[in-house]
């Protein structure tokens, strides 16, 4: 028979080591046994049949369980050797050892428990480094599986299992304790380019820290948790591909230490790039925003089976998301919301998704951006953001959240005086009490009461109620301007600046009646049209209103305007403007009203949903400027604009 003869086997075989995870085991090599292979017949055991050896050859035994890896073309290195576990899940033993010579083969003989599932172990390697990957129990769903977090805390209870062993040499039955060295979820071994993006792999869970942007945002950097880095990817840059216009980005990988990756982004307008984690938890594509929206991932999208919220006993706070297959999904953070988009979720279970709402004070809010893909957005900025984590078979998704800490008391804070005065109490300051002190009488009583101790009587609130998601809309506003771009200018007053403040002002109505509130901006920075434009069209919003003041040559020139210029425009521009430049706003404001225009404007052209552009008056005007300017003229246009909102919401 073919390859009778022995080989020279120039692979060896080292150690394994322990991954303290309970969830790989790593066969450590030396060399490629891939290299100068021959095809070699070997009898199966158990028959007298024979089988044909010129890769890793698994199979497994019964009574007891048993999974078994053959490795063609190996010599280990000093004797046969036995590794009890520790504290594992699903291991009881490794048996290492070389069963021929001739042909040369070593074997690993896994032992396992009772209940172990043996479809659950798979083999991978590189050719010269072996990872045999199981699935213990899952100890703890709640915080076993994070993928996201924003400081690499793993925080209480992370459900590492610590998995060690003890080995034993046949040769002297000598034993020593093995310190896990693999200490790891995650092994990264292999990256690859397509046409519109970089692709990670690996063998493990995925566990990565929030991205950290440079203030001009092209460069982007976060932290792999819990990682391996296979040597020849270390200090490796890469081009990320994109069919997308004016691209250009980079992807360098470098290793931390044994349990860190770092993973640097540098390119123009890196925030447009998204994290996308494989249904498996084990790959990582890097890709352009647009790609990752307008791509479709599955013909046949997930659906949401149920939804659980809850607070624990620790105060986190919890929504869990049930599918009825696996995901894939990528997490952000923007503009003070947190955003996790499933990227192949067709339904997302309104009635599901509502039921939960009146479960939990989280104002989660879910949006289709498209036919298979669904959007949940959390307002951050009113929680402390823990971090969030997946289950391992993708087909669960939790979100985990921390109320901010009380803020305490100042210990340099005087005492606080209360003084009763024909039985009306009143709190005085320390200064007050002492020009008191010699005015004692009857009617005066000085009581020093630390602050601390003061009994806090609150008036009983009424209880919220909480409206459903489908009656929540949706509604971008836009600051015209910004940062370097100022608008018109005049008698040193800025445009941007005036636009800003009336769309805070805007936002502040408009969440008082429980509208969802995005802003394109909310301070004195630049964006360009078509960051505004890119911003809306990923939140899909109901409307999209551009706030803006006007200016001509013509310094006489006053009066309001809005524009509008796609077709389904129309009725929000007619709606708003007939609220906004009313009789009773002409004659408080002094002004006119210029009408309603059908305007080729970048911003109510290219976005998706309704969207108008308001001209609130004529900074070019001496008299409008000076109106404009005054706190009174920005609230009343605020109301107007804010009311011809809400009008048009009703309609829809």
């Amino acid at each position: 028979m073919a390859g009778q003869g022995a080989l020279c086997a120039d692979f060896r075989i080292e150690d394994i080591v322990i991954d303290s995870s309970d969830r790989l085991i790593f066969i450590k090599g030396k060399g490629n046994y891939k290299e100068n292979l021959q095809t070699i017949e070997v009898p199966t055991p158990g028959s007298d049949s024979i089988r044909l050896i010129n890769n890793i050859t698994t199979f497994t035994i019964t009574a007891p369980a048993r999974y078994v890896v053959d490795i063609p073309n190996a010599t280990l290195n000093g004797p046969n050797r036995t590794y009890k576990i520790q504290n594992s899940t699903v291991l009881q033993s490794v048996q290492l050892a070389q069963f021929s010579t001739n042909p040369h083969i070593v074997r690993a003989v896994f032992t396992l428990n009772k209940n172990t599932d043996l479809t659950k172990l798979s083999t991978h390697t590189n050719g010269t480094n072996i990872i045999i990957k199981y699935s213990p129990k899952i100890i703890d769903n709640s915080i076993q599986y994070k993928f996201y977090t924003p400081t690499g805390d793993s925080g209480t209870g992370s459900g590492l299992q610590n998995t060690s062993a003890i080995v034993t040499y046949n040769n002297t039955n000598e034993s020593k304790a093995i310190v896990p060295r693999f200490q790891t979820r995650y092994y990264l071994s292999q990256v690859s380019q397509n046409t519109d993006g970089l692709i990670l792999r690996g063998i493990g869970n995925i566990a990565y820290q929030r991205a950290t942007y440079s203030p001009d945002n092209t460069q982007a950097s976060f932290l792999l948790d819990n990682t391996s880095l296979i040597s020849k990817l270390d200090n490796k840059t890469y081009k990320i591909p994109s069919s997308q216009e004016n691209t250009d980005a980079t992807l360098t990988i470098n290793k931390i230490n044994s349990k860190k990756v770092k993973l640097t982004l540098n390119g123009n307008n890196i925030r447009d790039y998204r994290f996308v984690i494989s249904p498996d938890g084990q790959s990582l594509f890097i890709s352009h925003r647009n790609f990752i929206i307008n791509t479709i991932f599955s013909t046949n999208p997930a659906i949401v089976n149920s939804y659980k919220a809850q607070k624990t006993s620790t105060d986190y706070k919890l929504i869990e998301m049930f599918f009825d297959k696996s995901v894939t999904y990528d997490i952000f953070e923007m503009n003070d919301n947190l955003y996790l988009d499933v990227n192949n979720l067709g339904d997302y279970n309104l009635q599901a998704f509502e039921e939960m709402l009146t479960t939990t004070d989280i104002k989660v809010q879910a949006l289709k951006i498209s036919s298979d893909k669904t959007r949940f957005i959390i307002p951050a900025k009113e929680l402390n953001f823990a971090y969030a984590n997946v289950e391992s078979n993708a087909k669960s998704i939790k979100l985990v959240f921390k109320d901010k800490p009380p803020i305490a008391p100042s210990e340099k804070e005087p005492e606080i005086i209360i003084i009763a005065n024909n039985n009306q109490d009143k709190k005085i300051d320390i200064k007050t009490v002492e020009k008191l002190e010699d005015k004692k009488n009857d009617n005066i009583n000085v009581i020093y009461i630390p602050k601390q101790e003061i009994p806090k009587i609150e008036k009983p609130k009424k209880p919220k109620e909480k409206p459903t998601i489908s009656a929540m809309k949706k509604v971008v506003i836009d600051p015209g301007h910004g940062g370097a771009d100022s608008g018109a200018i005049g008698g040193g007053v800025y445009e941007k600046d005036l636009n800003l403040d009336v769309a805070k002002i805007v936002q502040e109505k408009l969440m008082k009646k429980n509208i969802y509130v995005y802003m394109t901006r909310t301070k004195d920075e630049t964006l360009s049209l078509e960051d505004r434009v890119n911003y809306s069209n990923e939140l899909n919003p109901d409307i999209y209103v551009s706030i803006h003041t006007n200016s001509t040559v013509k310094e006489d020139t006053y009066g309001l305007e809005t524009h509008y210029f796609k077709d389904n425009s129309y009725d929000l521009a007619q709606i708003v403007h007939n609220e906004f430049a009313c009789g009773k706003n002409l004659r408080k404001w002094d002004t006119l009203d210029r009408g309603v225009f059908k305007s080729r404007f970048y911003v109510i052209n290219h976005t998706e949903a309704p969207a108008i552009l308001i001209e609130m008056g004529f900074i070019s005007n001496l008299e409008e400027r000076n109106r404009l300017t005054k706190k009174g003229r920005k609230e009343d246009i605020a109301d107007s604009i804010t009311e011809g909102i809400l009008e048009y919401l009703k309609t829809k």
